[in-house]
């Protein structure tokens, strides 16, 4: 089973993470940190600690979901799964991201599965309704 953490600005990822159990129910090999408060070293560092105390991960892997591209967030990300298990690190993390993760994550590889959670994120932005005419 691939694990996934939601690293974020604020607390963003722990809400995430809050409603997808919400939806589902309690869910294992998905987690939550902020970067409040804390330095890119401390963020790098909680990082490597979460994925280092999941024994699957090693085997699996892990999707690392950050809020924005090349925030503090997605710097410390790409420090911590350095020299590690598989992993991919995916920007702009939505709702139906991590929800689509839950499902796919016990039968795709991490390259796989990344791949269909960045066209699950960009298929969940669009625009209902008009826009106001000029």
């Amino acid at each position: 089973m691939i694990s996934g953490l939601v690293v974020t600005h604020g607390g963003l990822g722990e809400e995430l993470v809050r409603v997808v159990t919400l939806v589902l129910g309690p869910v294992d090999g998905l987690g939550a940190l902020s970067n409040r408060g804390r330095s890119a070293k401390d963020v790098t560092g909680d990082i490597r600690d979460w994925i280092a105390a999941r024994p699957d991960v090693a085997a699996d892997g892990v999707i690392v979901f950050i809020d924005d591209f090349g925030g503090s967030c997605a710097n410390a990300a790409q420090l911590a799964v350095q020299g590690g298990p598989p992993a991919a690190i995916l920007t702009g993390v939505n709702l139906a991201m991590v929800l689509d993760f839950l499902t796919w994550r016990d039968s795709l590889r991490v390259p796989e599965l990344a791949r269909r959670l960045v066209e699950k994120g960009r298929q969940a932005i669009s625009q209902l309704g008009a826009a106001g005419s000029e």
